[in-house]
């Protein structure tokens, strides 16, 4: 699937409309149903957050990553990342691994 260049650099308007889309579409009681499973406390929150506490800190994420389209930030298992065509995404990491330096021929 083929995404429509965009301008990196949006409004704030639109940004945040993007913002409350990811948040609307995320599971973050599944998220919170993880981390009690595995028992994944976060030191700030003495124990395991609650879903409010969850979406408070995907959304800060998510407005940090403003100033770097193309990067990622991360934190608590978030990944919030903003692409250079414009896509905001927010993702729970468990596990992840990567070499150094891909080969073009294995991707």
């Amino acid at each position: 699937m083929q995404y429509k260049e965009e301008n990196p650099m949006l409004d704030e308007k639109t940004y945040n409309q993007k913002i409350a889309e990811v948040i609307s579409t995320f599971d973050f009681l599944r998220v919170k149903h993880v981390m009690e499973y595995l028992n994944w406390n976060w030191a700030e929150y003495s124990g395991i957050p609650g879903e409010s506490a969850l979406i408070e800190k995907a959304t800060s994420l998510l407005n940090e990553v403003r100033d770097k389209p193309g990067g990622v930030c991360g934190s608590g298992g978030f990944r919030a990342s903003y692409r250079e065509n414009g896509i905001l995404s927010l993702k729970f990491v468990l596990t992840e691994s990567w070499s150094d330096s891909p080969d073009d021929d294995d991707i």
